[in-house]
């Protein structure tokens, strides 16, 4: 068969996508023409269709050796340089496509783009302006000269770029530049516009189907996120948002391996993207698989070292494998980072309790330097002051912040600790025909204990959080935020006042007693055979049995029922305490 024929058969299958039989002919044709300049062209331009960069450039470059004056082989040599992550050799290459043909505006859009990733800010807009003073109608161009605004003044890439798309309504790319500016900033009606019209204009472009799956996301369209992430990784297996978005669906409905797969695929592409290492990390820990997520974790670290997230997420793990030391450097990087992460700030905390089983002299010196370098958090003054044995001034700013913490997972959390105080309370409650308060109610594990026919049930916390899922159970008549002494000095009399794991959080209790206006008290405690009460180093309070006492018939009350009781486990050990019910005295 003639070199002709084998030629234009090699074109007709490369231009049907047929890259494979296409391949297969050019390279017979170099068995006798090793250096033909266009076949050499053509196999680069196979490889770059199949992300073959390295390939296609070396093809590319005996192109040019072959020809040095064709533009072309230039220029898909620094597309080539381009998509492999080289932007200074591709500005070069484009250079000389300049050098050989100047009024091609294509290449000056190709330019601009790669100086604008570079910093060269002013250059690559000069790169634009000149590509349309070559081509006014050239859309693409004048999209990205309107985008490259947004990170400085996006109201001012909003407006260029509504110019753009009413100058250009065939453009697609002015339309997906509006719509993932306008997702940025929550206009998402105007989103869903703008990324609708770019998808008529351009069907193909796994880029827009990705703002469509990350609007859809907002919409709270898991279904539909999920077939335009599938949709774009059909159109760009390579598309790492696309792989994200669709990584993070699989992991939540705990298709572990379909997850696993993308965020590995991610990483191949790009060993330093820290989303993919910490949402793969965080996976992996759910999994139990905590040595190799110690290994993500440290990798994304080192992706993003100013995270104060990963540096929290990273001492979590090695807090719960007993590395306290080097969690609690962690911690203290992350709160330095970003002194509001409230959780850096409970997880410093438990640490500090661990460690002090350990080494209390100097976890009590690390505590107090946390308070000094901190003195606003109130979590570093109420453990500083719980190791010094001391009570409190922000014990309830404390308590109202922790629950307010860990309100969305507190269930798992007591359950995990075999918390044993809610059943406790439901059985020695009775069934008392009386309205009842339950103070510090939380999530409702303890009302819906004594919930029943004839009783009218409100719940008290100083967690709003809290408060929000104790509604979802339906049990309580009415649900107040406020501080529990509070309440009770400022309301009716109830018939029975109940303080489930109230007290850990309340030294002296005389002032609730008192306050509780001859109500059948139901309540627990963490006990203690030294002080009346004192603060414990996890910073809760515990109580001797004769202080209760005491304190219960000072105020007028005798105990009815005292039961002991495992209150919960607590690094592993378990936390005795009291539960009673106490009523007025007839006398």
């Amino acid at each position: 068969m003639s070199y002709d024929i084998l030629f234009n058969k090699a074109l007709q299958l490369h231009e049907a996508g047929q890259f494979e039989e296409a391949e297969q002919i050019y390279r017979q044709i170099l068995e006798t023409a090793p250096e033909q300049p266009d076949v050499l062209n053509l196999l680069g331009l196979v490889a770059q269709a199949k992300g073959v960069q390295q390939e296609a450039c070396d093809l590319f470059a005996r192109a040019i050796k072959a020809n040095p004056d064709n533009p072309a082989f230039y220029y898909n040599l620094a597309f080539s340089l381009r998509l492999d992550g080289k932007p200074h050799e591709a500005l070069q290459y484009f250079s000389k496509v300049i050098s050989l043909r100047p009024e091609m505006p294509e290449v000056y859009n190709e330019t601009a783009q790669l100086r604008f990733r570079l910093g060269q800010v002013e250059a690559a807009r000069q790169d634009w302006a000149r590509a349309l003073s070559l081509n006014p109608e050239f859309a693409e161009a004048a999209a990205n000269l309107a985008d490259s605004y947004s990170s400085e003044n996006s109201p001012k890439a909003i407006a260029e770029l509504e110019n753009v798309v009413r100058k250009y309504p065939e453009g697609a790319l002015g339309f997906y530049y509006l719509s993932r500016l306008y997702l940025a900033q929550h206009s998402y009606s105007q989103a869903w516009i703008a990324a609708s019209r770019a998808k008529e204009l351009a069907p193909a472009s796994d880029e827009v189907r990705v703002i469509l799956g990350q609007l859809s996301l907002v919409d709270g369209k898991t279904d539909n996120a999920k077939v335009y992430f599938e949709k774009a990784l059909l159109l760009n297996s390579r598309n790492i948002a696309a792989l994200s978005g669709a990584a993070a669906l699989d992991a939540q409905t705990e298709n572990f391996e379909a997850a696993e797969q993308k965020y590995k695929k991610i990483i191949d592409l790009d060993e330093h993207n820290f989303e993919a290492h910490n949402n793969y990390a965080e996976m992996l820990y759910r999994q139990g698989r905590t040595a190799e997520a110690l290994e993500e974790y440290r990798q994304a670290v080192i992706a993003n070292p100013k995270s104060a997230e990963v540096s929290n997420n990273l001492a979590a793990i090695l807090k719960d494998i007993g590395d306290y030391e080097q969690a609690m450097g962690l911690l203290m990087n992350a709160l330095a980072l970003k002194p509001d992460l409230e959780e850096a700030s409970v997880n410093m905390a438990e640490t500090l309790v661990l460690y002090a089983a350990k080494n209390r002299e100097e976890a009590l010196k690390i505590a107090q330097n946390w308070r000094r370098l901190m003195p606003d958090n109130v979590f570093a003054v109420h453990t500083a002051d719980a190791f010094e044995g001391e009570n409190s001034e922000v014990n309830q700013i404390y308590a109202e912040r922790l629950f307010d913490h860990f309100a969305d997972h507190y269930e798992l959390v007591v359950k995990t600790l075999g918390y044993a105080v809610p059943l406790a309370v439901g059985r020695i409650a009775g069934n008392d025909q009386v309205s009842v308060v339950d103070l510090g109610c939380g999530t409702g594990l303890a009302g819906k204990a004594v919930k029943g026919p004839g009783r009218y049930l409100v719940g008290v916390d100083v967690s709003q959080k809290m408060l929000d899922e104790a509604a979802k159970k339906d049990v309580y008549d009415k649900l107040v935020k406020e501080d529990a002494l509070t309440f009770l000095q400022h309301n009716e009399a109830f018939g029975m006042v109940i303080a489930a794991d109230v007290f850990g959080y309340v030294g002296d209790i005389r002032p609730i007693v008192r306050a509780a206006k001859d109500a059948i008290l139901i309540f627990s405690i963490e006990t203690t055979d030294k002080n009346d009460f004192e603060m414990a180093p996890n910073g809760r309070y515990r109580h001797h049995p004769d202080y209760i006492r005491r304190v219960l018939e000072e105020e007028g009350y005798r105990i009815e029922k005292q039961e002991a009781l495992v209150l919960r486990s607590e690094g592993g050990q378990p936390v005795d305490g009291l539960i009673y019910r106490a009523e007025k005295s007839s006398l």
